[in-house]
């Protein structure tokens, strides 16, 4: 949902096509064994080209775009490798997934980082390939030649073997688990390569010191290794401890949150209760967004310790974190001075559920309800995302490379502009991690997708990358740093269209209506629903996953991607309005826009169009939103607006928000005494209903200054369901200089 979606571009649709012809040509080979493979050393000799080439390219360009292809989707290895049988590089054959064989490769020349992680590897024959290792973190998290050092021996199940996108044979490992790193003692290590070195007089003490070195560099992920080894080398009880200890901090750095844990063994039978075991399993249990347990572990080491200030301090930020977490209690002024500072924007908060319930909904699947009855603008949900990727789209990046993204879905047909790519690195990472979190985020809607059904294989989470990718696409929301900033032009972005994007799994239940009942809005990797009206108890949430314009046809085409027709009331009115006044109806908008797009409108012939365009419509906006109507009138209250004339500007304003659906009594000019004003029915809530209550807010200022509280009040409402919260209404409306 609103992400940059450029499948119908020319550019980009370039890109797809000739994609689409390479891999035709791979496929006339398929099932052939290569005999035009290139030397060992000719490929060395190219990979180290390669290297310097990128370094080139990097250090020359200004802004870069990198296309990530996603091929056809298949399954992970299953498999352990005892049911599998070796092969080797010469009996490989060209696009085929070979089940139910392994394969030993060697790493052999430094790997350099695309969108995969290349490097060049050998198998016992000596014969040479290219391999792509793809959902690797990135450089700056942890380079290259730690995850793919040379001489590492890698055991690859059930390998596919491909020609790739520069003519060369080799290895695509798209899932994790399909690469296995063992070393000399494990049973398949070729017995023709001489295993490293191993100093066997290292004590479980000297490798500890390695880990401690090692994290001194900031290496955690050599570390664990270390202290893993450590654990290995048979340490008394006590080493043990300490050990386990100094790794848990290793899994901590790593956002290992389950395994940081599990080292602490705060939670055995016979827990241990020293004040770092405490404070290390306080703090895996905050990163897993478990605050009621991590405030009692920190209760109890603040009681235990007194004096340690750094523990009363995370004390009092998990007390914080509950807080939110259990009554939607947010200081939202301080967390737009965190999202000000923090790049990426992944804000320290929780998620509030608010009264709300995951239900069938017949005919759509799952969906998200209400359990109780709630007014326009209450909170019903405040999301910290699953995972969220950060496109820099509005600050200035001088000084370094801009880069831009473009993921490329082979299967779909569909590419989209962003962080998608990303995103689907950092959600198989989190899960390799936390596997722990597999079931939550397998269970999101995939669609048709056949899932493995099994997620672990010798003792190593089994991720699925085409099911994680399948799932972003049908459950993401491209998102600006703040819907804030975006309502008020600060970012410049096309509207419904970004480049940042996560997943929020809770929000992802609520289906889709044009005529909808809650909004969504952001606030960095938070996501914040409200109710856009007065929702009675059991009542269905929905959003719209495409801004609605009125027009059925448009709307239903964009809808395809999730395989649902909308069935509101707006679209079933369309689809049952006859084409002879559907014809009329768009012959008067086209005469419309012409009298709108002149620089000195003709205000009174644009009125006239508009209620004649009125009664082509059957129903009352109150039954039925004339969405297609809310343009021409906002155009027409901005103009009488800059014209001082508050009278009509009252008059359209009040024709806009009742094209919305809106029911508003005590409003229109002349102000009856015996009228009280009040709104009866919320409509459609678009963003440029708050201009008009501050256009409505100004106006009466000359002609009805008893009705300022009333009007200024439904303002900070609609500021609040369209932004999220309403604090900033006041500043945001003075910085624009809409408020007189």
């Amino acid at each position: 949902m609103d992400s940059d979606d450029v499948s119908d571009i020319g550019q980009y649709m370039q890109v797809l096509e000739s994609q689409k012809l390479m891999l035709k040509a791979a496929e006339s080979r398929t099932g052939q064994i290569p005999l035009d493979r290139k030397s060992r050393a000719e490929l060395v000799h190219k990979q180290h080209m390669m290297a310097i080439q990128i370094m080139i390219k990097h250090n020359q360009q200004d802004h870069q775009i990198q296309s990530s292809f996603l091929p056809e989707p298949y399954p992970p290895s299953i498999a352990s490798i005892a049911e599998l049988t070796p092969i080797h590089i010469k009996d490989l054959r060209i696009g085929i997934h070979h089940r139910g064989r392994y394969i030993l490769v060697r790493s052999i020349a430094a790997p350099t980082r695309m969108t995969a992680i290349m490097s060049i590897i050998e198998d016992e024959n000596g014969d040479a390939i290219a391999m792509q290792l793809y959902q690797q973190l990135g450089e700056d998290v942890r380079p290259a030649s730690s995850i793919i050092p040379v001489g590492d021996v890698f055991l690859l199940k059930e390998p596919y073997f491909k020609v790739m996108g520069d003519g060369e044979y080799g290895l695509r490992i798209d899932h994790i688990s399909d690469a296995v790193r063992i070393d000399t003692q494990h049973k398949v290590w070729p017995q023709l390569w001489n295993p490293r070195l191993v100093d066997l007089s290292k004590t479980a003490d000297d490798w500890k010191q390695e880990g401690n070195i090692e994290m001194g560099k900031k290496q955690h992920w050599a570390a664990i290794q270390s202290y893993t080894t450590a654990l290995e080398s048979h340490p008394s009880a006590s080493e043990e401890n300490i050990i386990r200890l100094n790794r848990a901090l290793a899994y901590l750095q790593d956002k290992n949150f389950e395994a940081a844990l599990a080292d602490t063994q705060c939670f055995e039978p016979n827990p241990s209760t020293s004040e770092k075991s405490l404070y290390r399993a306080g703090k895996a249990l905050y990163g897993l967004g478990r605050f009621s347990q991590c405030c009692e572990i920190l209760g109890s080491l603040c009681e235990r310790y007194p004096n340690n200030s750094e523990a009363a301090k995370e004390l009092a930020r998990a007390r914080l974190r509950l807080l939110e977490q259990q009554n939607g209690t947010y200081d939202f002024k301080a967390i737009y001075k965190e999202v000000s500072k923090a790049r990426p924007p992944h804000l320290d908060h929780a998620t509030f559920v608010g009264p709300v319930e995951i239900k069938n909904s017949p005919g759509r699947g799952r969906g998200l309800f209400n359990t109780k009855a709630v007014k326009a603008g209450e909170l019903l949900l405040c999301e910290k995302a699953f995972a969220h990727c950060y496109a820099n789209e509005s600050e200035d990046s001088s000084g370094g490379v801009s880069e831009t993204r473009l993921l490329v879905n082979m299967h779909t047909n569909r590419m989209t502009m962003g962080t998608q790519s990303e995103l689907i690195t950092a959600i198989v990472q989190k899960l390799d991690r936390n596997p722990s979190l597999l079931p939550e985020f397998t269970a999101l809607h995939h669609g048709s997708y056949e899932t493995v059904g099994i997620q672990d294989g010798d003792g190593k989470p089994v991720i699925d990358s085409f099911l994680v990718a399948t799932i972003i696409g049908l459950n993401s929301f491209g998102c600006s740093l703040t819907t804030k900033d975006a309502h008020l032009g600060l970012i410049k972005k096309p509207e419904g269209r970004h480049h940042s994007c996560g997943v929020w799994p809770i929000a992802s239940k609520v289906n889709h209506a044009c005529h909808s009942n809650v909004r969504r809005s952001f606030i960095g990797d938070l996501q914040i629903m409200r109710a856009s009206c007065d929702i009675p108890a059991n009542t269905e949430l929905t959003f719209w996953y495409r801004i609605p314009t009125g027009d059925c046809h448009e709307m239903q085409k964009g809808l395809e991607n999730w395989g649902f027709q909308c069935k509101c009331e707006i679209c079933i009115d369309s689809e049952n309005t006859p084409k002879k006044m559907l014809k009329k109806r768009n012959d008067l908008f086209g005469d419309l826009k012409a009298t709108l797009d002149v620089a000195n409108v003709n205000t009174a012939k644009a009125e006239r169009l508009l209620k004649a365009l009125g009664q082509t419509y059957k129903k009352s906006p109150a039954e039925v939103p004339r969405l297609a109507l809310r343009e021409p009138y906002t155009h027409l209250a901005a103009i009488f607006s800059q014209q001082k004339n508050a009278e009509k500007v009252v008059a359209m304003v009040l024709k806009t928000v009742e094209s919305l659906g809106f029911v508003i009594r005590g409003a229109h000019l002349p102000v009856l005494p015996a009228e009280t004003f009040r709104v009866e029915r919320w409509g459609v809530m678009m963003d440029d209903v708050i201009g008009m209550w501050v256009h409505l807010w100004n106006a009466y200022s000359e002609m009805a200054p008893h009705l300022l509280p009333q009007v200024a009040e439904c303002g900070k409402t609609a500021y609040k369901i369209c932004i999220g919260e309403d604090v900033t209404f006041k500043e945001s409306y003075e910085q624009k200089g809409d408020l007189e």
